[in-house]
């Protein structure tokens, strides 16, 4: 523990191997050997400050999901079924394991019992190492209380617990068995809690009788406000007492102890199991989350009506050269709106960055059900559009209307995976992504015909999936018009001789892309190491 800034969650994340950057020296042992990562791996899991779980699932549904995850193919199902069960008796989480997690939508589980949940998620593998990182960051004292009483089970069960705390009360503080005090990246202290206060007293600090010796020990440490100790006098004073010459003999005699202990080996599940698992979890996610697809197919709903019914067909006042604005604003306009996706997938890649870091989640299987997960709900959406549009409006091509719309919000959405994957933050996103979808719609050949369009601009004319899915879309209305202006609107676009199956299969080729340029981000990028 220590104040803000002093390196606790640098030091855990070191420990826990999730810095991949920087430069770090010293030596980090396991068992008295240098630590092997897969072993190591095996062996603990890390819980972060932040809670990342799916509101649309209940306790239960979440952790037999993060089990069928992360426990290997040879377990049995009736032993994940148990071992859920045991985990949600020792967390106690029985009291809500049938209620939602929750998240804007809808009202879920406390903050306490997020963090139970949190834990409760990475105790299903067994660890003999449990780090957190704050668990008792955002939570009232009596949900600190609670969660740090199930943490000091886990410590009396067996389980050897490392975690940063911020400011603990002084019940939780006396929960501690060992407590290294941090200020600017030195160590104040590392040794036995009860021996804290009869240290510091011997280097001039003696704790007052009735205040928190959490509080105080800390506000020694802070350099940030006046009335601090001397650190560099502490530092040294720590390196030079007996307790700190205790703790390196401790750590030389365990070591001596167990010095041949072999390896051990992290079985995962199957790429295919975890596929399947995704496949369930994102769908049912897709289906219960109203924010991710039933909000948007309301929207669509609303516009797609309001455009057929601007253009009836029945409307003899709308003349043949007024369907281009509408062919326009269906494909810009109805592939804009995926941009609504960002914020539900920013939560997704929060999961699957912990998944990955503690479990080993195969970045493939995540990123094929994810896809796949996504055509039903978009399919929903297109079909829903083009019977509106099309049947109110009169536009010709049904079913080459709706594979147009539907390919293009698929490669919509595919690009919205690319943006959430390379941006920090769903605004940055909501943002980039607007600016496009800016540059196609202006660049696909409505506003100025690619004839027109400046040599110096013509490459966004090539790259924007936007031009295909116009040009079909417009030819496939007025090719099948035969009157004078139909022809000549076509030989005014250029496009009198418009391949649109080709122009299908360049959509369906933009989505796949698209799908492997956000599978390399998550693989090369996402790897829960900072």
């Amino acid at each position: 523990m220590g104040p803000s800034g002093c390196g606790k969650t640098t030091l855990l994340d070191i420990l826990a191997d999730r810095i991949g950057s920087g430069t770090i020296n010293g030596e980090i042992s396991l068992n008295g050997e240098t630590r092997n990562v897969k072993t190591f791996r095996a062996v603990s899991s890390y819980v972060a400050q932040e809670d990342s779980l799916l509101g649309s699932f209940t306790v239960l549904e979440t952790l037999e999901m993060a089990a069928r995850l992360s426990l290997p193919n040879s377990v049995t199902h009736q032993a994940i079924v148990d071992r859920v069960q045991t985990v949600i008796d020792e967390m106690g989480l029985r009291v809500c394991e049938h209620t939602l997690v929750g998240d804007v939508f809808r009202k879920g589980i406390s903050g306490g019992q997020k963090r139970r949940l949190s834990i409760a998620i990475e105790l299903l593998s067994d660890p003999s190492i449990l780090l957190l990182d704050e668990p008792t960051s955002g939570l009232d004292s009596a949900s600190t209380h609670n969660v740090m009483q199930f943490v000091s089970k886990l410590c009396a069960a067996n389980t050897t617990v490392i975690c940063t705390i911020h400011q603990p009360s002084s019940l939780v503080y006396d929960m501690f068995t060992n407590v290294v005090i941090l200020t600017a990246g030195e160590t104040v202290y590392f040794g036995p809690r009860e021996q804290t206060i009869d240290h510091f007293s011997a280097s001039g600090y003696q704790c007052p009788m009735y205040m928190n010796p959490a509080e105080y020990f800390i506000s020694l440490v802070n350099s940030d406000f006046d009335g601090h100790a001397d650190i560099k006098k502490l530092v040294e004073s720590f390196k030079a007492s007996s307790i700190a010459t205790k703790i390196v003999h401790k750590i030389d005699a365990d070591a001596a102890e167990v010095h041949n202990a072999v390896p051990v080996i992290p079985v995962k599940p199957s790429p295919l199991r975890q596929f399947v698992v995704l496949m369930q979890r994102n769908s049912l996610n897709n289906v219960r989350n109203p924010g991710i697809y039933w909000v948007r197919l309301a929207m669509y709903t609303v516009l797609a009506f309001m455009v057929g019914t601007m253009y009836l067909s029945t409307n003899d006042e709308i003349s043949e050269e007024d369907m281009i604005p509408l062919l326009f604003y269906v494909q810009a306009f109805l592939v804009f709106m995926s941009v609504a996706v960002l914020p539900f997938f920013i939560e997704q890649r929060a999961v699957f960055l912990r998944e990955r870091a503690n479990s080993g989640l195969n970045v493939f299987s995540f990123a094929i059900s994810n896809f796949i997960a996504t055509l039903p709900g978009i399919f929903l959406i297109a079909l829903v559009s083009t019977l509106l549009v099309v049947l109110l409006s009169g536009l010709n091509g049904f079913w080459y209307f709706l594979l147009n719309l539907f390919l293009s919000l698929v490669v919509a959405e595919s690009l919205m995976h690319v943006i959430g994957a390379a941006v920090p933050h769903y605004i940055i996103g909501i943002a980039l992504g607007a600016g496009i979808y800016g540059m196609f719609m202006l660049c696909e050949g409505f506003m100025v015909p690619k004839d027109t369009i400046p040599d110096y601009w013509i490459w966004a004319y090539y790259i924007a999936f936007h031009s295909y899915s116009f040009k079909s879309f417009v030819y496939e209305h007025f090719i099948h018009v035969n009157t004078p202006t139909a022809k000549a609107i076509l030989a005014r676009l250029n496009l009198e001789d418009v391949n649109t199956p080709q122009n299908m299969i360049i959509l369906a080729c933009y989505a796949v892309g698209l799908e492997l340029i956000f599978t390399f981000i998550l693989y090369k990028f996402h790897t829960g190491r900072r």
